[in-house]
């Protein structure tokens, strides 16, 4: 099925054993359909790290959370089941970036590789982030624009933003215990950036 390829490649698993057999393979249809279409009708403006993102999770997540809404679950329900599968998917793109580290991955290599890691996970474009500043055990930045945000907004489910935040603290776990990441403010809660902070860990 076409969401194997995705982030949520277990979404199919989940309706059935959540909703039951009928109703789940109901759901599962209608969000498979729903995120085929906005796949096949986006510009993905020749860029492949954008098309990965959408395709890979932020299509998944509003194509299942529009899905429940259509079938008649109420926001915070709906938000509530997207939620426990953004989740999951954070956890085990936390344990590959976990997996990826060498086990004595030193900070002062990761702070020498911080824009490689940055333009990977928040490529130029869709993103707009600030040069990192590294000081001693520390690098911050700051993201102005976010492609969660954005699409979120751009398909009216903006309540869908702090479920997308909290994929990334999740899975920048996976960087841990050397490496922690922390963000005192966020453009989902009304912040003017997300601020970031990876630090050195144990």
């Amino acid at each position: 099925m076409i969401y194997e390829k995705t982030e949520l490649n277990f979404l199919e698993r989940d309706c059935l054993l959540q909703f039951g057999e009928k109703e789940g393979a109901k759901i599962f249809g209608r969000a498979s359909k729903l995120y085929a279409e906005l796949i096949v009708t986006t510009d993905y403006k020749n860029d492949p790290l954008y098309e990965r993102q959408l395709k890979g999770l932020v299509y998944p997540v509003i194509a299942y959370y529009k899905t429940l809404l259509s079938v008649g679950y109420r926001e915070p329900n709906a938000l509530g089941l997207v939620r426990t599968e953004v989740e999951k998917a954070a956890k085990n793109s936390g344990d590959i970036l976990h997996a990826q580290l060498r086990r004595n991955f030193p900070f002062h290599a990761f702070r020498r590789n911080i824009k490689n890691f940055m333009a990977y996970k928040f490529p130029a474009g869709d993103w707009v982030c600030t040069p990192p500043k590294a000081k001693g055990g520390k690098i911050t930045f700051q993201i102005r624009q976010c492609l969660y945000y954005t699409v979120a907004h751009k398909f009216g489910c903006p309540e869908l933003c702090p479920v997308f935040c909290d994929y990334e603290k999740i899975a920048f776990h996976g960087l841990g215990p050397k490496i922690v990441c922390e963000r005192s403010g966020e453009l989902a809660t009304g912040h003017e950036t997300c601020d970031f902070c990876f630090k050195k860990g144990k």
